[in-house]
């Protein structure tokens, strides 16, 4: 496996590119974060510090047991001598907060790193305020304390560094880590999502095939026996329909000069003036004259010539009412009328049965062309959005690919290219 080669070669050959399958990342970033080559270097740092902390302790030791000039100053060697102590206690201290851990995890190495810069912090600040006197009194022994000292803050810093480093590396292959699971979920759904639409487009393209067949079968069947034929009762249909109409005008025609007088007759007998044997029936033959039945409009005229002086018309109005419903009555009209529009009715009612006897195949096409257009105006509105989806998530999945390669190459230490496609 060439990329856990390299890792052990401190990542990829200068120029050359790692190919990773995504279902590698995993156990590359696993084998990265166990081979980081962190402990190793911590040992080596740790070493250094032993060593720094035998030759501190040496030189304090050297200090505790240097004899100071017997020309000195009472007063400076009482200083002098007072700051040894406290230098040197607090040296001690520095030296045990110098042993390494046992462990070499990071969480370990920040505490002690912590601990010892904190304990050399203090021995700055107490050996800053001492030097003077002790360094009066002991100069060769504070030169070589000194030298210890930047030596111990050198292995710091150089401590600090390696943190930082295995804090970066973990924080990258936490956010790599994040990207694979987040690619190994995105990249299936869009595959899905993308079948989907390939299954969307096959059923659209098989229905407005469909549609285009039913088309054809509608014109095929507009052009048979069957077709023609109904396509003369529809026209047929359309004349007494349209003769209906008339018949319906000459009714209100008909009915018109007796409207003031039949409304007059209906609130007559609804307010019991009058006791009317046709009571109902002034109000229908104003409304529907077509409905009333011929006995019912004969009766009715009758009855409305007897009542017509009571009705208050005025004399010319009730003249010509009168000579309208004398008219009525000889010449039969609305009888005659009504029963124009009631045979027109009846032809109407036998031709709509032909029509949807022969319009059976034509409705069934038409029925069908109409539910495929709604399938296909729905697909077409689920195709569009699924579209949308597709493009947004595969912006998004690029992206996250992208920026899983950038990690890659940063925890490498060399570029590394993401092949989602390849199994491993």
């Amino acid at each position: 496996m060439k990329w856990l080669n390299n890792i052990f070669k401190g990542g990829s050959a200068h120029g050359e590119r790692s190919s990773l399958s995504l279902k590698e990342v995993d156990s590359w970033l696993q084998q990265h974060e166990d081979f980081s080559g962190f402990a190793e270097r911590l040992d080596r740092i740790y070493s250094r510090m032993e060593k720094a902390a035998v030759s501190l302790s040496r030189d304090i030791s050297d200090l505790n047991s240097a004899q100071p000039e017997g020309s000195t100053p009472p007063k400076l060697l009482r200083a002098g001598l007072a700051a040894r102590g406290e230098v040197a206690k607090q040296l001690d201290s520095l030296c045990e907060k110098l042993e390494p851990p046992h462990k070499r995890d990071p969480d370990t190495a920040f505490q002690h790193h912590w601990t010892a810069l904190k304990g050399l912090e203090r021995t700055a600040t107490t050996f800053g305020r001492a030097q003077r006197y002790v360094a009066a009194l002991f100069p060769k022994n504070i030169e070589r304390i000194n030298s210890d000292l930047a030596e111990i803050s050198r292995m710091l810093v150089d401590l600090e560094q390696e943190m930082k480093k295995k804090r970066k590396l973990s924080e990258e292959i936490w956010y790599a880590r994040q990207l694979s699971e987040g690619l190994q979920k995105e990249l299936p759904r869009l595959e899905q999502l993308q079948e989907s639409i390939r299954q969307n487009e096959a059923g659209l393209a098989d229905l407005k095939s469909r549609l285009s067949n039913l088309e054809d079968e509608a014109g095929r069947h507009s052009r048979s026996d069957e077709g023609r034929r109904a396509g003369e009762l529809k026209r047929e249909l359309e004349r007494e329909l349209t003769m209906k109409s008339q018949a319906e005008e000459e009714l209100a025609e008909l009915v018109s000069p007796l409207s003031k007088a039949l409304s007059r007759m209906a609130k007559q007998g609804s307010s019991s003036r009058i006791s009317l044997e046709h009571d109902g029936v002034f109000q229908r033959l104003l409304k529907s004259p077509a409905e009333v039945e011929d006995e019912e409009i004969s009766g009715s005229l009758v009855e409305l010539q007897s009542h017509l002086s009571r009705l208050g018309l005025k004399d010319k109005k009730k003249e010509k009412t009168l000579e309208h419903i004398e008219m009525l009555i000889k010449n039969r009209s609305l009888e005659k009328a009504r029963s124009n529009w009631a045979a027109l009715e009846r032809e109407i009612l036998k031709t709509r049965e032909a029509i949807a006897e022969c319009s059976l195949e034509e409705v069934r096409i038409r029925q069908d062309s109409a539910q495929a257009k709604k399938s296909i105006k729905s697909l077409e509105s689920s195709l569009e959005q699924q579209t949308k989806d597709l493009i947004s998530s595969r912006e998004k999945a690029t992206a996250h690919e992208k920026e899983l390669e950038e990690r890659l190459s940063n925890i490498s230490g060399g570029p590394v290219q993401l092949d989602p496609r390849r199994e491993g």
